[in-house]
């Protein structure tokens, strides 16, 4: 399932942190950040198209791109979009390529990513061809987009989810796939994850591992959100369940033998744990970072939280540490539903989903700089109103100079946007 049908949790935790709101103002910041629109998404007489989801990708000359979940020509099969800034500050928008909504191509795209030569490869949720797949509007796809001479974009279907017997190449993919080594890409769909597998006769998809192959779903289960692939080749990810329907943060590491083993990082229990993993787990340093939509100890049924997964020297097997609760402060943002990124600083960026103005609770961007201790600095970075978009929902992206990037799924300028990309550049240090 998509993230979005995860909005039921959203729903019922909005409720009961709004009235817990102490609307205090967020914490003294040092640094500020300015807002900028870079384009506003209007789903108008077919042209554009409507929801971006996914992180921003930039190219090596500084283009961003991007992909819609739905709009585009066809009316809902989303669209692949490119954002190229101009000489007085503007940023122009190109749609690359209309997903056509048919079974015989992917749509619905939910993520992207780009390699060195400027070819991007992302997912679709639905459509394809897969033969064993019972869903009337396809089990999804991996696709291709490349650049061709002439500035034209071609696409091309690396992979129909769902052409095993059974689905047991999994099914509806929810996020981007991740680029290793060799070209190869890595993902999740259903419940499994996977390889693909570039050669001179096509692409090949292997099986890396099956989840729920333990009693009680020990070993997690329906993994969400894109893999994070370290130096050393091993895979990092999250499921949305688990034994405790809490879910896990996990990991896969290849065997000697050509198989995968998996291994279990973290079972989250409960409220004050964190309970329904965002997506993507980050890592940094030593440490993975990740996000979870419930959990808390301050907010009736959990806000949110950031934690920290690392190996205690003292002691054996994983340490969690939750490093922010989002249920103190409404006015700080709750429910972070997406990755959080680093700078080369070392400073953290996430977004919530909710929370901020207290006439909107369209959500923040927020950044954290690590004290020492284990202690961590938390400021706003930027409130949304929903003028300038609201529910952002996708990891940030930061360049070389320290500036954000992200969209929202909803809001904009006029009354007809159907969310927005934006760009948080550091301007000036502050007295204290």
């Amino acid at each position: 399932m998509h993230q979005r049908g995860l909005r039921w949790a959203a729903i019922v935790v909005s409720v009961l942190c709004l009235a817990a709101w102490p609307f205090s103002a967020p914490a003294d910041s040092q640094v500020q950040y300015e807002f900028k629109l870079l384009h506003a998404f209007v789903f108008d007489s077919l042209t554009d198209g409507e929801g971006p989801e996914g992180p921003l990708v930039f190219d090596q000359k500084g283009n961003l791109y991007g992909v819609t979940y739905s709009g585009g020509a066809s009316g809902f099969g989303g669209v692949v979009f490119e954002l190229t800034p101009g000489s007085d500050g503007e940023w122009t928008e190109t749609i690359l390529y209309n997903f056509p909504a048919a079974s015989g191509d992917g749509y619905t795209p939910v993520g992207m990513i780009i390699d060195g030569s400027g070819t991007l490869y992302g997912t679709t949720q639905y459509g394809g061809v897969g033969a064993h797949c019972d869903d009337d509007n396809g089990c999804g796809t991996v696709f291709e987009l490349s650049p061709e001479a002439d500035g034209e974009w071609t696409e091309s279907i690396l992979y129909n989810f769902c052409s095993l017997p059974g689905c047991a190449d999994g099914g509806l993919p929810g996020a981007a796939p991740t680029l290793g080594p060799g070209g190869i890409l890595y993902g999740a769909a259903g419940d499994t994850a996977f390889k693909l597998t570039p050669s001179s006769d096509g692409w090949t998809l292997t099986t890396l591992y099956k989840f729920c192959s333990l009693p009680n779903c020990a070993d997690g289960y329906a993994p969400i959100g894109s893999l994070t692939l370290d130096g050393k080749g091993n895979l990092y990810g999250e499921t949305e369940l688990g034994t405790d329907n809490g879910g896990t943060a996990f990991t896969l590491r290849p065997q000697p033998d050509g198989q995968w083993k998996e291994t279990v990082l973290h079972t989250f229990e409960g409220l004050k744990d964190g309970t329904h993993p965002s997506g993507d787990v980050t890592l940094h340093g030593k440490a993975l970072y990740g996000t979870m939509e419930g959990g808390g100890g301050f907010c009736l049924g959990g806000c949110g939280i950031i934690y920290q997964l690392m190996r205690n020297p003292a002691e054996s097997g994983i340490h969690e540490q939750i490093i922010w609760d989002f249920g103190a402060n409404g006015a700080q943002g709750f429910i972070p539903y997406a990755a959080v990124t680093f700078d080369p600083h070392g400073n953290l960026f996430g977004i919530t989903i909710e929370g901020g103005s207290l006439t909107c609770g369209c959500g923040v961007v927020y950044g954290m700089k690590p004290q020492g201790n284990g202690q961590w600095a938390y400021q706003v970075l930027h409130t949304f109103v929903g003028t300038d978009g609201f529910e952002p929902n996708s990891t940030l992206t930061v360049d070389s100079k320290g500036n954000l990037y992200g969209t929202t799924a909803d809001g904009g300028p006029n009354s007809d946007s159907d969310g927005v990309a934006f760009e948080l550049s550091p301007t000036t240090q502050s007295s204290k």
